[in-house]
């Protein structure tokens, strides 16, 4: 721009055609970096890998359109122990080499498990670096009595003798060799004992030299060992380093304890937690109760979170990323994802709206640290083993964009030598992604679709409008129990009660974008322009769910917020209390006189005070829609239509990426809460279909014209200028469905276990119906072959719909190759193709895997031959698919032609 206004009018109309010229295309999409494909897990079993099957694997890996893979060394095969390679020995590092060149080559990115299986953990972690539990008991004792039941076993870390007279005795060092030596004193005493117990866990599903005990997760000193292994067996190391680390969901079972947690807990919280053993025990006022499990829990998160740091501080100085899945910490789950480069979230089965708030947390922490990337280990148990199909992965690929990943990483893909008989190497969870697994020759057409959303998503700035605080301390100020685990998939369990899981709700059912802010990031968060800004990225307001407990900083950080200009709303009450134990009177005369600065007058919304503040306002109501009306904060009304959304901002205007999750077409003008001049449709299922949309101006922003069937999905990139490309083509029905009738040539033309013999049919079903028993048990590929003519009448364009497809296909027209087939529903405009007179249709099938392997278990053959868990169904039993039924394969049809004529909304 400096440059334009110091150019004379003339030399600007020389520049003119140059300049238009190189205005980027609206309807093209970005050039794919192999970050913006999806990755996967790469189980090596055993480390039982070796060059020249990496090599090919990768290869495959790089043809079908992925963007890069994520080590991680497990359990073995029944029959490879003499190809078995210990985890960091020379020969193992020296393959890891061999693979990361090998991808460079190929343009694919290498992550690694620090670590096998998971948790973090292994031989090299000592009785000190190990995780720990913590054994609470009480006793009675008699004044004059001495205690007659022995210490439980493990190490002593405290016992407290309390009086009726609530005289408290620390008895610690007169315990010998796990006995006591005391004599109650007059009176009756109660007896508290803290007792550390563990190792408690060893790594799950570990690799051939990761075998050992998990290291203890609240202790960074214990990670700083951990790293110092790799330290030194990487010390002679030739290989590329890895693009990040990468740490597994949190599932340290049994560890809520760390040796020096006394002495960090003093640190961290101002008094002697050995002093309140009572209270930690239950004993005691309930709210005195409530406030030391608060500060227990407070302290054992921000003892995770710093070893954390530790590792990702140890993965920069080695010039890696960090990769990092926190959910199921005790922690504020957002500032440990954020502990990460990448923070990463999954989805384990259900693609619930009820765990959205949960996937949103990971894509919070990205989108407060600045962070490009929020990732997800995708499609875990989406079905039972090789019965997903590509259209519910499409449907769970969705489901997480919508969420904010713009990152999927597949769960996973085994690596099988070339040698090992079908369905080759199996990791135990569903779904294999890999050559064997049942979806591989159309994956590719999944992972276009997948880079051609993760191309936009990847790009611009998130445009979520409100910061939604998560009141930790309400959850972790309660009186039972110790840690309270944040886990994906039993939410409901942990914050199904608290007033903040039910305002998230309202959000995503009304259309308002949020991300989810902690009391650190709103420590660090700036206002100005009337928005609040954190790390570059902006929102409109901050919205306090119903809250009882609040921290005196964060409701002065509120309040000096509101002063520079955001507005801050309050649903419910003002929080009332602050958190924890120490200095509590003082901190609460603290908080009062805070919130005595505020004002509350009532306001023209129902229901709404307002409070002015400096160049703000902090605004408190029971609705928090009325809330967000008072704050002139609109919500997306495509919600209403089914359609589900998640927002970008660019430069000159946003990237909306819209899923109908509904069950009927959206088929229409659609509002939009953003301005636009003009928009463009992209459809990421076909690379070539995009078009202007047709655009009209709505009160607070545009409507579009949209056709979305259910499950149908699409970009909507937004300008606030006029651009020139061609329109969208929209259509309508012209006339009804049309038979494609005729007799169908089937030929199978790949897959197993032998090609069953071709057949000819005017009647489309599931060929598991026919007599053959080859077609009872094949897996693989079919082509349906059927001459037709022309349909009769005029018409814009033909719709071409397959009907039930069992369950990917490939579609070609008088040769012409036509994408999106590959995922429900299974239809395409077709017209372009069509010729006068005879017209030749081929259809090929894929059906799953599952016939395949019923067949495998209905005789006996043994395929599964694994280590650990071994193969297993969602029920985590061992997998028997004999009682598998025959599952529907092929073209069920009908198939049908649709005239179509142009529509000008």
């Amino acid at each position: 721009m400096r440059l334009l206004r110091r150019l004379a009018l003339p030399a600007l109309l020389l520049l003119a055609p140059a300049l238009l010229a190189a205005a980027p295309d609206p309807l093209a999409w970005p050039t794919p970096t192999n970050e913006m494909r999806p990755w996967t897990r790469w189980w090596w079993l055993g480390n039982a890998v070796d060059q020249p099957d990496l090599t090919r694997e990768l290869t495959q890996f790089q043809a079908a359109g992925l963007g890069g893979v994520e080590i991680c060394p497990i359990y073995g095969a029944h029959g490879s122990e003499n190809k078995f390679i210990p985890f960091l020995s020379p020969e193992w590092l020296a393959l890891l080499a061999h693979t990361t060149t090998e991808a460079q080559r190929l343009d694919l990115g290498v992550d690694l498990t620090t670590g096998t299986g998971w948790p973090p953990g292994g031989p090299f972690v000592s009785a000190a670096d190990a995780s720990t539990g913590i054994i609470l008991k009480r006793f009675e004792v008699a004044g004059g009595g001495r205690l007659a039941d022995a210490l439980p076993a493990g190490r002593v870390q405290c016992v407290l003798a309390v009086s009726d007279q609530n005289e408290k005795v620390d008895l610690t060092t007169q315990v010998h060799d796990g006995q006591l030596d005391w004599t109650a004193p007059a009176g009756t005493w109660r007896l508290y004992v803290a007792v550390e117990s563990g190792p408690v866990q060893k790594v799950k599903r570990a690799a051939p030299g990761g075998e050992g005990d998990v290291l203890d997760p609240f202790s960074p000193r214990a990670m700083g060992d951990y790293l110092g292994v790799f330290d030194r067996a990487f010390a002679g190391y030739q290989g590329l380093p890895p693009r990040a680390q990468f740490i597994d969901s949190y599932e340290y079972y049994g560890a809520d304890w760390t040796p020096d947690f006394f002495k960090e807990f003093a640190a961290r919280r101002g008094y002697d937690l050995r002093q309140e053993l009572p209270a930690l025990l239950g004993d005691g006022p309930a709210d005195t109760v409530a406030r030391v499990k608060y500060d227990y829990r407070a302290t054992a998160a921000s003892l995770h979170s710093a070893y954390t740091r530790v590792w990702t501080d140890w993965a920069h100085r080695h010039g890696s990323l960090t990769r990092l899945q926190a959910h199921g910490s005790p922690t504020d789950l957002v500032d440990v994802y954020a502990d990460a480069d990448i923070p990463e979230t999954e989805i384990f089965g259900s693609l619930a709206d009820s765990t959205v708030v949960m996937n949103k947390m990971s894509s919070s922490a990205a989108h407060l640290k600045g962070g490009r990337l929020a990732s997800a280990e995708s499609f875990t148990w989406l079905n039972e083993p090789f019965q997903a199909t590509l259209s519910q992965v499409k449907q769970a690929a969705d489901y997480l964009f919508l969420t904010g990943v713009n990152l999927i990483v597949y769960q996973g893909i085994p690596y099988s030598p070339a040698e090992a008989p079908w369905p080759g190497w199996q990791f135990y969870a569903a779904v294999n992604f890999g050559p064997d697994g049942g979806l591989w020759r159309d994956l590719p057409e999944f992972n276009a679709y997948a880079t051609r959303c993760q191309s936009l998503l990847q790009a611009g700035a998130p445009a979520n409008d409100v910061l939604l605080y998560f009141p930790i301390h309400d959850v972790w100020q309660a009186p039972a129990g110790m840690l309270i685990p944040l886990t994906v998939h039993e939410v409901r369990q942990t914050l199904g009660n608290q007033p903040f899981y039910a305002t998230a709700a309202t959000l995503w059912d009304h259309g308002f974008g949020y991300d989810i802010v902690t009391d650190h990031f709103l420590g660090v968060a700036k206002a100005g322009d009337h928005a609040v800004t954190v790390d570059g990225n902006r929102w409109k307001v901050v919205l306090v769910p119903a809250a009882h407990l609040m921290p005196v900083a964060t409701l002065r950080q509120l309040i000096e917020l509101a002063r520079g200009g955001a507005t801050i709303l309050v649903q419910g009450e003002l929080p009332a209390d602050v958190p924890g134990l120490k200095e509590l009177e003082d901190r609460r005369t603290q908080f009062k006189e805070a919130l005595a600065a505020l004002n509350l007058v009532p306001t023209a919304d129902a229901g709404v005070e307002r409070a002015a503040v400096g160049e703000g306002a902090i605004l408190v109501g029971a609705d928090p829609l009325a809330l967000l009306h008072a704050a002139g904060v609109a919500g997306e009304p495509c919600t209403a239509l089914g359609l589900r959304f998640v927002r970008r901002a660019e430069p000159d205007g946003y990237t909306y990426f819209l899923a109908n999750r509904g069950a009927q077409p959206v088929d229409g003008w659609v509002a939009f809460a953003t301005p636009a001049q003009a928009a463009a449709i992209l459809d990421p299922m076909y690379p070539d279909r995009a078009g202007l949309a047709a655009v009209r101006p709505a009160p607070g922003g545009f409507e579009a014209y949209l056709q979305l069937a259910p499950g149908e999905s699409r970009l909507l990139r937004t300008f606030d200028h006029p651009v020139t490309a061609p329109a969208w083509p929209y259509r309508e029905t012209a006339g009804g469905a049309q038979p494609v009738t005729g007799t169908w040539h089937v030929q199978f033309v790949d897959g197993g276990p032998v090609l069953p013999a071709a057949y000819d049919t005017p009647q489309l079903a599931s060929w598991t119906t026919r007599d053959d028993p080859e077609l009872k048990r094949f897996a693989g590929t079919a082509s349906y072959t059927i001459a037709f003519d022309r349909p009769a009448g005029a018409a814009d364009d033909w719709l071409l719909d397959l009907g039930a497809v069992d369950v990917s296909a490939r579609v070609k027209l008088n040769g012409h190759e036509i994408d999106a087939f590959w995922s429900a529903p299974y239809r395409a405009p077709v017209g372009r193709w069509l010729q006068p007179g005879r017209n030749t249709l081929e259809v090929e099938v894929t059906n799953l895997a599952a016939n395949r392997i019923r067949d495998l278990d209905v005789r006996q053959v043994k395929w599964k031959y694994f280590y650990d868990i071994n193969v297993v169904g969602r029920n985590y039993r061992p997998l028997d698919a004999s009682q598998w039924p025959l599952f529907d394969s092929g073209l069920l049809g009908p198939v049908t032609l649709t005239p179509l004529k142009a529509l000008t909304p």
